[in-house]
């Protein structure tokens, strides 16, 4: 009877220990859901740092964020504005009051009709909003004079308008309307398309004893039966300077001289201006003449000399300056080369000899003045194929001498003398005219002359820089030339706002000339520094770099020589394709040839030419400059080797080849 005792206490016991053991695990389990309910609920401590983990399948609050437009204040000539931007998609997002669409992450984009003239668009989401105010102008795109207040007693102020083709425009100041003409030369000039410029001239009074406000300009243009009215800020016409009792301009009866009388002065306030024949009224910039430097003053004519949208002033010294001159991009950005004002000049001026020395690779020469006059800066004898039809090409340089001519300068104190190791010049000789004098510096070797910059230093002196003769040796490399210590200035074309042509590649894709002068640039770059070059770009990416910009840099750098890089387009002409190699100075045609001659040999191109050009940057008289125009866009096959690697290599090395061979030359 015992045993179903053990027994029946056995499996009781059995069942006890189980029971235990289940209460124990859902003690355990409560305790975990209870914590974990209390950790949930815990209030975040305020130092702590970490972060509150989140169901990842909850949507996240996310804030209106716009991506485009990037600016809130802006003009425009477009007549539809596209907004991007992202939102939370669980909250509506209004544009004007109207709800947009959107994707299901909340981003959007969305296209709004602008109505001419000022407009406010609201964009909506949550509590927050962003205001967009811009003016949409369909009948100006600009006008000028717009922020500009001060002008001088008698001077003429330049009036210019871009409008919408077809527009009818009216410009007046005060009860006086100026009169308004289409611009000639409608290209290049950052003008958009359809539409034209016009220019006039305003002549303010010239004997006020005070300032006097003239009001603002008003730009009234219709086109299409939309009207546009802006207006400038208020015209100030500051009071004339004295003019003094005495008359001391006196105007030499030979040479270039004029007389354009006496009390309106003209003075150079840009780096540096390009002069033009005075006996002339054309816009042709001419190797012959030369640039003066900022701080040059001469007296000048009241009356402008204009041609088709350029206008000038007329110097004593027989020479014209631009007032203004386009420096774009952006598009209509211009540079003013002069200020005009009442006053009076030295009835002579006065020169010394400083010194003449070596500085890096220039020969430098300081001379003293008794005032900032203008000179005359020539090289010869030189010869060009036939200047009267504007054909300045050279075949080789000829010039034997470098000659200054002083205006104005009665008095030249000292003697320049040469050392015998100076690398450029032999010898000078000074020749005192009737009411001037001029300074001439012999060259060593014929035709050995490489360019020259002239400046007034922080004395005041007048300084002339010579580029001197670079060195360059054989070696034993692919060019086989040793350019060690020689820098060269890679102009690399268009950039930023401005893309140059543009053109569709096979399969389709754009691409603008400004990414394809950047990649031949710089696998010239790698060519080049193989010989021991010191190479330099001014843009290593898509950057705006304006003309007076890439003039100025050229100056400050002065390297031995310069090679602006481009390619070619012309619409209409698919056949036509082919390298240019072109040059403005004759002293840039023996880079030119080399260059040139390499080219023609690579294989590269069925057809190249060598050939005369006036290229902006080439104009600068500073070093020789090498404008290549590494085929066209619009031609196919020219295409096609602008993106090839393999092409653009051959063309880099020989260009590289032709800038190594010029060296050697010389």
């Amino acid at each position: 009877m015992t045993y179903p005792t053990r027994q029946r206490r056995r499996r009781r016991n059995q069942t006890q220990s189980l029971m235990r053991l289940i209460g124990i695990l859902l003690a355990v389990l409560i305790g975990v859901v209870i914590i974990a309910l209390v950790v949930n609920k815990q209030p975040a401590d305020p130092g702590d740092s970490g972060t509150t983990q989140t169901d990842p399948t909850t949507p996240q609050a996310v804030e209106l964020t716009m991506s485009a437009p990037t600016q809130t204040q802006f003009t425009t000539m477009e007549q539809t504005l596209v907004l991007q931007g992202a939102s939370d998609p669980a909250q509506p997002v209004t544009v004007a009051g109207v709800e947009v669409a959107r994707n299901s992450d909340g981003t959007f984009i969305h296209t709004v009709q602008l109505q001419p003239g000022v407009n406010e668009i609201t964009v909506s989401h949550k509590d927050k909003s962003i205001v967009y105010t811009v003016e949409y102008r369909y009948a100006v795109q600009t006008y000028s004079p717009a922020e500009q207040t001060g002008f001088n007693s008698g001077a003429s102020i330049q009036v210019e308008l871009v409008v919408r083709e077809g527009s009818m425009l009216k410009v007046t100041l005060g009860d006086k309307e100026v009169e308004m003409a289409q611009a000639g030369n409608q290209l290049g000039e950052g003008v958009a398309e359809g539409f034209v410029r016009y220019t006039g001239t305003y002549e303010l009074p010239g004997d006020n004893t005070q300032d006097l406000n003239l009001g603002k300009f008003t730009y009234a243009v219709t086109c299409n039966g939309v009207t546009e009215t802006y207006y400038s800020e208020d015209v100030i016409c500051k009071k004339a300077a004295d003019i003094l009792a005495s008359d001391p301009g006196v105007t030499p009866d030979y040479g270039d001289y004029v007389d354009v009388g006496s009390g309106y002065i003209v003075e150079i306030i840009t780096g540096t201006a390009e002069t033009f024949n005075g006996a002339t009224t054309d816009d042709y910039s001419d190797p012959r003449n030369n640039y003066l430097p900022e701080g040059t003053v001469d007296y000048c004519a009241k009356e402008l000399v204009t041609q088709g949208k350029n206008s000038y002033r007329l110097l004593r010294c027989g020479r014209r300056v631009y007032i203004e001159k386009p420096n774009y991009p952006p598009p209509g950005q211009t540079t003013q080369v002069v200020d005009v004002y009442r006053g009076t000049l030295p009835d002579h001026n006065e020169i010394g000899f400083a010194s003449l020395k070596v500085v890096e690779n220039h020969t430098v020469l300081t001379l003293d003045t008794m005032w900032k006059a203008p000179f005359y800066f020539d090289f010869g004898p030189q010869e060009f194929s036939n200047p009267a039809d504007r054909d300045f090409r050279v075949t080789k340089v000829t010039a034997e001498y470098v000659e200054i001519t002083f205006c104005y300068a009665t008095v030249f104190e000292g003697t320049v003398a040469i050392p015998a190791d100076n690398p450029l010049f032999s010898s000078a000789q000074l020749t005192q005219n009737e009411s001037d004098c001029t300074l001439r510096l012999n060259l060593k070797k014929t035709g050995g002359f490489y360019g020259w910059d002239a400046y007034y230093n922080e004395n005041g002196q007048l300084c002339f820089t010579f580029l001197n003769p670079a060195k360059a040796t054989a070696a034993n490399n692919a060019y086989g030339a040793d350019l060690t210590g020689t820098v060269i200035m890679l102009d690399v074309g268009h950039g930023g706002y401005d893309g140059g042509s543009e053109a569709k590649l096979a399969d389709g894709t754009k691409i603008d000339e400004a990414e394809l002068n950047l990649k031949l640039a710089m696998a010239l770059k790698k060519e080049l520094e193989t010989t021991g070059a010191t190479v330099i770009l001014n843009r290593y990416d898509d950057a705006s770099i304006s003309v007076d910009e890439r003039l100025m840099y050229l100056k400050e750098i002065a390297p031995d020589l310069c090679v602006a890089v481009h390619q070619n387009s012309i619409s209409g002409y698919p056949d036509h394709g082919g390298a240019q190699v072109q040059y403005f100075t004759p002293y840039s045609q023996p880079a030119a040839q080399s260059i040139y001659e390499q080219i023609n040999k690579s294989g590269v191109y069925t057809k190249t030419l060598l050939d005369w050009h006036l290229y902006y940057v080439a104009r600068q008289s500073v070093c020789p400059v090498v404008l290549t125009e590494n085929g066209f866009m619009t031609n196919a096959k020219d295409l096609a080797n602008m993106v090839d690697d393999s092409a653009v290599q051959r063309k880099a090395e020989s260009i590289a080849r032709g800038v190594a061979n010029y060296f050697l030359s010389i």
